[in-house]
C-alpha cells in the first residue's frame, strides 16, 4: 500500500492556483497544468497565465515553468489529452485581451464594444488569440502553439429556442482519453461544454448549457464536435468501457445532487441512453468538477489486479467533493464493473477542496491526482498532487 503528497503549487503574493488538468506519457513523466489568477481567485481576473510542473519518471518534481502568459490577458487552461501513438501531448488553452465575467449581466453594446477592443487588441499584438492547442512531443521539455482547426460543428436547439453552431472548450473538463477499441481505435476524446447563449444564473444556465465532445482522427490535425447529452449539465468526464462505449459523467446544476450519465456508441459523436446516478453525489445546484478514470486490469500491478474481482476486466475511479453542503470530504469512489455500482474507497481530504484531474502512469504503476484545496474555502491554498496504488485508493 502506497501513498505520497506533495503541495505541488501553493497560491501567495500574486498567484491564486485554481483548474488542475493532468497528462502522464508512456516514458513515466507527469505532466500538472492548472491556472495562475492573478491577484483573485475570481474566475472572471483580469490577467491569468497558464502553469506547469514535470516530473520525470523516478525523479524530483521541476519548478514551475509558465507556457502560456501575456501582461494583462486573460490566458485560461482548457483540458489535456495524451496521444500515445504518436507520443503528443495536447493541452487546450484560450488566449484573449478582456476577460468577461460568466455571469456579467452585459448590454449588447458593452459586449460589442468588449469584441471590438479585443480585436484591436489582438491585431496590435499579433499573435494567435482565442482557444487553440498547446503541444509537446518530447515529454513536455518544449511546447508549440497550434490552432484548434475545427472541421465539423453542431448546431444545437436549447429548449428555451435559442440556437447556435457550437465546437465547444474543455475548461473546466476532466482530461481527454485514447480510444482503444473498435472501429475508432487511436481517436482523441475529450470532454468539452457550450451553452446556446449568455447566461447570468444557475437556473438560466439549466436551460442553455449542454456537455458534449471534441474528437480527432487525425492525431490532433483537425478536430469535430460531437453532439450534446443532458441540458443542465457542464464540466465533464468521461471513459471507455470494456465495450468500446464511451460513459459521459457530468456535473449538472440541480438540486437532486446527483451526476448526469450518457453513452455514446460512435465514439463519441453523439449520445444517448440519458439518465442520473444515485450513488455519485455532489454538492447540490452549482455541482463540481469531478475526475473519472478506467485502468485495464492487465496495466495494474500483480498487487493491485490480485484486489480486482475475477469478472473484472479493469477498474473505474471517480474523484469529487462528496459532502451534501459545500466543496469539502474529497472521496475516491470505486466501480469493477464500468461505472454500473459504485463502492466508497479512500476519503482523501475531509476538509475544503473542489476540482480535481486523475492520471495513471504504467510505468511506475501509481495513480495521480491533483486537486485544489484549501483552509478558509476550497481553493486558496492552491494545488496538491498525491501518488498512490489502488490498494490505497480502496481503503
Amino acid at each position: 500500500m502506497f501513498y505520497s503528497e506533495y503541495h505541488l503549487f501553493r497560491s501567495g503574493e500574486r498567484s491564486n492556483y485554481r483548474i488542475p488538468t493532468i497528462a502522464v506519457t508512456k516514458h513515466g513523466t507527469v505532466l500538472a497544468f492548472c491556472s495562475d489568477r492573478k491577484d483573485t481567485l475570481a474566475d472572471h481576473a483580469d490577467e491569468k497565465t497558464v502553469v506547469l510542473r514535470r516530473r520525470e519518471a523516478g525523479a524530483q518534481w521541476e519548478p514551475e515553468r509558465t507556457l502560456l502568459a501575456y501582461p494583462g490577458w486573460d490566458c485560461n487552461i482548457g483540458a489535456a489529452v495524451y496521444d500515445a501513438l504518436t507520443d503528443t501531448v495536447f493541452l487546450e488553452v484560450m488566449r484573449q485581451p478582456v476577460a468577461l465575467d460568466e455571469f456579467g449581466d452585459y448590454t449588447p453594446e458593452q459586449l460589442e464594444k468588449a469584441r471590438c477592443d479585443a480585436e484591436a487588441l489582438a491585431a496590435a499584438a499579433g499573435i494567435l488569440t482565442g482557444t487553440f492547442f498547446l503541444c509537446s512531443d518530447d515529454d513536455g521539455r518544449t511546447w508549440r502553439e497550434t490552432p484548434k482547426n475545427v472541421a465539423s460543428q453542431t448546431v444545437m436547439t436549447a429548449p428555451d429556442g435559442s440556437r447556435a453552431a457550437f465546437t465547444g472548450w474543455t475548461h473546466g473538463s476532466a482530461p481527454g482519453i485514447q480510444k482503444k477499441r473498435g472501429p475508432h481505435a487511436g481517436r482523441l476524446v475529450m470532454p468539452s461544454r457550450f451553452t446556446t447563449r449568455r447566461y447570468t444564473t444557475l437556473q438560466e444556465l439549466t436551460e442553455c448549457g449542454f456537455n458534449n465532445a471534441l474528437y480527432s482522427d487525425d492525431h490532433g490535425v483537425t478536430w469535430h464536435s460531437g453532439g450534446p447529452v443532458q441540458t443542465g449539465t457542464g464540466e465533464g468526464a468521461l471513459f471507455e468501457d470494456a465495450d468500446g462505449v464511451i460513459r459521459y459523467n457530468s456535473r449538472a446544476f440541480f438540486f437532486d445532487r446527483k451526476r448526469y450519465l450518457a453513452d455514446s456508441h460512435d465514439g463519441g459523436e453523439s449520445f444517448g441512453d440519458f439518465r442520473a446516478d444515485d450513488f455519485l453525489l455532489e454538492v447540490p445546484h452549482s455541482g463540481c468538477n469531478a475526475s473519472l478514470l478506467r485502468v485495464e486490469k492487465t496495466a495494474l500491478c500483480a498487487a493491485d489486479a490480485a484486489l480486482l474481482p475475477p469478472q473484472a476486466q479493469g477498474v473505474v475511479v471517480f474523484v469529487n467533493p462528496r459532502d451534501p453542503k459545500t466543496r469539502k470530504d474529497l472521496t475516491a469512489c470505486i466501480s469493477f464493473d464500468d461505472g454500473r455500482t459504485w463502492r466508497e474507497g479512500r476519503h482523501i481530504r475531509e476538509s475544503f477542496a473542489a476540482y480535481s484531474a486523475l492520471a495513471y502512469s504504467e510505468t511506475d504503476r501509481h495513480f495521480y491526482l491533483l486537486y485544489e484545496l484549501g483552509e478558509n474555502d476550497p481553493y486558496d491554498l492552491g494545488l496538491s498532487c498525491a501518488e498512490c496504488d489502488l490498494a490505497w485508493l480502496l481503503g
